[in-house]
């Protein structure tokens, strides 16, 4: 009981300090090591700080203890929606672990303070309240550093991730499949991650004119949609375009707002499709994506970026093979 109040006050805090970070708009960001770091430390230190020392007797105890509070805290942001899930499944093992050393180190102070005989403890009959102007102090930590971090410690990084696929088709087959009017998305029963994260799936690729400066229009589920301006074109070589976005059109039902495509951590450049011949008539696909994210934390924001975009160009990939497919199928059917 005791363990489950300690989660529950220190689950408000995290969710309290969410809000006061909101709150400041511009001038603090949730996206920040301010909030990433300092304020998951706190809460894994609050929690374990709450409970007896008796009942948070194990190092491995106090830092996984923790993992609950966060938890809870992502089923009350995500139910009450002022964060996304797909936010959540990227932030969570990096702010349950950063909890965990907070709860840890909280563990190791209290053990110390218990073997001198100074540990304040929840007994019964006896109840010695924690000093107020330092959990005071604590709950302000997070908010003065935020407000001396701002948006001081975010920076552009450029990335591409390629993709290829082996087509059972000649490059003129491929790239008539690849710059046709309208290219349908047919129905995957492949479940990838970007897809349980809660990825809008591409449903159709439409295309007005096939030259430079002309558009290819990306449409994709709960009315997402990307603006692709051809930039080179190589007849049945390659087909490079430039996106664009308007973050403004994309809700949060669609995508969280920290992750949004075009908005302030994530910017799409463009993509470049190159077909190479390869023996037996076959032709190997490639797909390059040209992207940037901008946050305090690229070294974390890089390996969801990379695990995302993968699936993303792999299901592309896969589609327009499929697309092919049904084609030459077609066109055997009616030369038949």
């Amino acid at each position: 009981m005791k363990s489950l109040i300690a989660i529950t006050i220190a689950a408000t805090y995290g969710i309290s300090l969410r809000l006061l970070f909101v709150s400041f708009g511009d001038a603090m960001a949730v996206m920040s090591v301010a909030f990433f770091f300092v304020v998951p430390f706190l809460i894994g230190y609050l929690t374990i700080f709450l409970i007896p020392y008796r009942e948070s007797h194990t190092g491995s105890g106090a830092f996984f203890k923790p993992w609950a509070t966060c938890a809870v805290i992502l089923i009350v942001t995500c139910i009450v929606k002022l964060e996304g899930m797909i936010c959540w499944v990227m932030a969570y093992p990096i702010f349950a672990i950063i909890a965990g050393f907070g709860g840890y180190v909280a563990f190791n102070r209290k053990r110390r303070r218990f073997k001198k005989k100074l540990e304040w403890d929840f007994e019964e009959g006896k109840l010695e309240k924690p000093n107020t102007l330092k959990i005071s102090l604590l709950f302000f930590i997070p908010l003065f550093a935020g407000l001396l971090e701002g948006h001081r410690t975010t920076s552009p990084v450029d990335l591409s991730i390629e993709k290829h696929l082996d087509l059972p088709a000649s490059p003129d087959a491929v790239w008539s499949a690849l710059t046709t009017p309208r290219q349908n998305t047919t129905a995957s029963h492949h479940l990838s991650l970007c897809n349980i994260m809660g990825f809008p799936r591409h449903k159709s690729t439409t295309l007005d004119t096939l030259a430079v400066g002309k558009q290819r229009i990306a449409a994709y589920e709960k009315g997402l949609t990307f603006v692709e301006t051809i930039s080179r074109i190589e007849p049945a070589r390659s087909l490079e375009v430039s996106i664009t976005t308007d973050p403004a059109q994309i809700s949060k039902a669609i995508m969280d707002e920290h992750i949004v495509i075009g908005g302030e951590h994530i910017q799409m450049q463009g993509d470049t499709y190159t077909l190479q011949p390869l023996p037996g008539g076959k032709t190997r696909l490639s797909l390059v994506s040209h992207f940037s994210i901008n946050t305090p934390f690229n070294w974390y924001a890089r390996i969801w970026a990379n695990w995302l975009m993968s699936d993303v160009l792999q299901e592309e990939l896969q589609s327009l093979n499929a697309n092919l497919i049904g084609t030459k199928n077609a066109g055997l059917i009616k030369n038949s």
